[in-house]
């Protein structure tokens, strides 16, 4: 019995993605995998602490609560 072919399909865009990619456990192109991951990147930040040096904050409410200082 032949077995058919599998070409997945990218859930963003509709389009047709190699093999390869969808083995690796993505369901989207190359393209839209760059653009949801510029998205995502673009709500990053990178915050100097006192004696830690500087950290990833990705979540605002992490940010809000850092260095806070009591007056």
């Amino acid at each position: 019995m032949p077995r058919k072919h599998y070409t997945p399909e990218c859930v963003g865009c509709g389009e047709y993605y190699s093999v390869r990619r969808a083995r690796l456990g993505y369901n989207v192109c190359l393209d839209c995998g760059e653009y949801q991951a510029t998205e995502q990147r673009a709500s990053w930040c990178t915050v100097p602490l006192p004696k830690q040096g500087y950290t990833l904050v990705t979540r605002k409410d992490d940010l809000l609560h850092l260095n806070q200082k009591t007056r």
